[in-house]
């Protein structure tokens, strides 16, 4: 017997089999605040799957965030307000409203995609007097005689803090005295704290009274949230003020276990505990700090502290510290606001905070400086030799040598070289730029570097060495020509007498060296040359002496009277 289902058409329900909002990502992430957040788009898919034709007007997409603030009181002054803050409607994905159509059989996909300004905010659950939800409705219309079908889908929008947030470099700490009874210090490692994490909290305290015992340490997480909402005559401003306790941690001390006759901090003895202080994961037990659109919601950790006196009476030693909670966006979260069980093998949530930013100042100030750490063992695999500067090994040196007539990065590969070898090379070196110019074709010219050949100007224009020549000496064939240098033993005394430079002052009145002076012998030492006569004023070149110079295209100055050697690179 057939079945009679009168209402089916109208209804819809047998028509299709499947209608979802399917999301790219169910979180949205904005990092930072309204102001140096960036825009995130929203991604997915409208699914709608169809057993049977279906008679529709058009299938469409809306977006809706909704502000709901409410203060408890008597029915004339409870306020409860609802707000939309955000409202985005798409195009119809098929058809259009007020016309109908058949849509076939089949199974069906529609894109879409959003962006979400960067001032966007957060969602809020889980406080019962403010809320800021974000819903998808998407919906296949059938016109005024048949019901509607939809699908919901609920958005979660995150704000997290950026990775150099001022909040993970600094720890919170409160360091007092207590005159005549205790001194101590309370620190918190960062400020910010990631939901659901754990908060390790170091405390130290020292008597400065014979016979102190410290009693139960009572720690309690504070949740202080502010709403302002106008009245309902509109013109008002009301605040309403909520504090709830998220958490409470209670600990005993005693001597065997926490007292120290010598604290690495500050050379005395005293109690030192660092207790771990594990977060609610639930949002209704705990949500995140935010402020935005009239709600405020901070937190603070109170402690109290009993100090028991010689004399049995017992004093209380309170102090609060603040501290910022905040979602991180690698946690996700179920429908119903509480954090998801993270699979083996993931990153703790006490881990999460340290992955962000840095390590904080205060856990690094006894390290070791740089300065007063070997570098023997920390030169990189072309240095060899020690007192030479790791500059000469580095690929830049190498394409800022490539010109140069001796190797010195070849030569500090195999063996040092001697102060006066270095000297005779420097005293071999000549002022003249066409003597040097021509020393240095005729020495690569052998190996094939350079091909001399005449210019226009006197000039003859170089082929660039291969690109082997440019990388670090770690091939055989370098090693050979390596192997062959001579070793010498270098005296530091003699290696430091060589670089000395003097001053200022010092040059000004040592012996000016000649431009026509030619020297045969090695470059005197730092003592010969300041213990040398003064040089006269204007005795090395004497304009009266001198006529004008005109220079042709063999680059020799020539002149009515005198001929002199001019270095080109000097006259222009």
């Amino acid at each position: 017997m057939p079945s009679f289902k009168p209402f089916s058409s109208v209804t819809g329900r047998n028509s299709y089999s499947l209608f979802d909002i399917r999301l790219d990502q169910d979180i949205i992430v904005f990092r930072g605040n309204d102001h140096e957040s960036s825009g995130q788009f929203l991604k997915g898919v409208v699914v709608l799957c169809l057993s049977s034709s279906l008679r529709i007007e058009d299938v469409r997409l809306r977006l809706t965030g909704t502000l709901r603030l409410s203060t408890p009181g008597v029915s004339g002054q409870k306020v409860d307000k609802t707000t939309t803050i955000l409202d985005h409607r798409w195009a119809p994905f098929v058809g259009t409203h007020g016309k109908s159509m058949t849509l076939p059989a089949g199974n069906y996909e529609y894109p879409f995609e959003f962006l979400l300004p960067g001032d966007t905010a957060e969602s809020v659950e889980g406080i019962p007097e403010a809320s800021i939800t974000y819903r998808l409705k998407a919906t296949v219309g059938r016109g005024k005689l048949a019901y509607d079908l939809h699908a919901y889908k609920h958005l979660r929008i995150i704000r997290t803090l950026e990775p150099g947030a001022l909040e993970f470099l600094h720890s919170m700490s409160v360091e007092n005295t207590w005159p005549d009874k205790v001194d101590y210090s309370i620190i918190i490692p960062q400020k910010a704290v990631v939901f659901g994490g754990t908060i390790n909290m170091e405390m130290r305290f020292t008597p400065l009274l014979k016979g102190l015992e410290l009693g139960e340490i009572t720690a309690k997480m504070l949740e202080i949230r502010d709403t302002w909402i106008q009245g309902a005559s509109g013109y008002n401003l009301r605040e309403h003020r909520t504090e709830r306790e998220v958490s409470t941690w209670r600990f005993e001390v005693n001597r065997e276990e926490h007292w120290q006759n010598m604290i690495e901090d500050t050379g005395q003895e005293g109690w030192v505990l660092v207790k771990p202080l594990s977060l609610p994961k639930r949002l209704r037990q705990c949500i995140q700090d935010l402020n935005h659109h009239g709600i405020k919601v901070r937190h603070k950790i109170k402690l109290t502290v009993a100090l028991k006196n010689p004399d049995g009476h017992i004093s209380e030693l309170r102090a609060t510290l603040p501290v910022s909670i905040f979602i991180s966006p690698n946690v996700p979260f179920d429908e119903h606001g509480n954090l998801v069980n993270q699979a083996p093998g993931a990153p703790s949530l006490d881990q999460e905070s340290g992955a962000i930013a840095p390590p904080g100042y205060g856990e690094h100030v006894l390290d070791q400086l740089y300065e007063d750490v070997d570098t023997a063992g920390f030169q990189t695999p072309g240095m060899q030799t020690p007192g030479i500067q790791s500059g000469v090994s580095s690929p830049f040196y190498a394409h800022s040598r490539t010109g140069s007539a001796d190797n010195l990065a070849a030569m500090t590969h195999s063996a040092p070289v001697a102060p006066t070898a270095l000297s005779a090379r420097l005293a071999d070196v000549s002022l003249d730029s066409s003597h040097r110019n021509s020393s240095w074709t005729s020495m690569h010219s052998a190996s094939g570097r350079m091909s001399p050949t005449s210019g226009a100007h006197g000039s003859a224009p170089r082929s660039e060495p291969h690109s082997a020549n440019l990388t670090r000496s770690n091939s055989e064939e370098d090693n050979s020509a390596r192997n062959s240098v001579e070793h010498v033993d270098v005296d530091a005394a003699e290696l430091a007498e060589l670089n000395r430079v003097p001053s200022y002052a010092t040059a000004v009145r040592t012996p000016a060296r000649s431009r026509t002076q030619t020297t045969t012998g090695p470059v005197p030492d730092y003592l010969t040359a300041l213990s040398a006569p003064r040089t006269p004023p204007a005795t090395d070149l004497n304009p009266e002496q001198l006529a004008p110079i005109s220079e042709d295209g063999s680059g020799e100055g020539r002149s009515n009277g005198t001929m002199r050697s001019v270095d080109p690179t000097m006259s222009n």
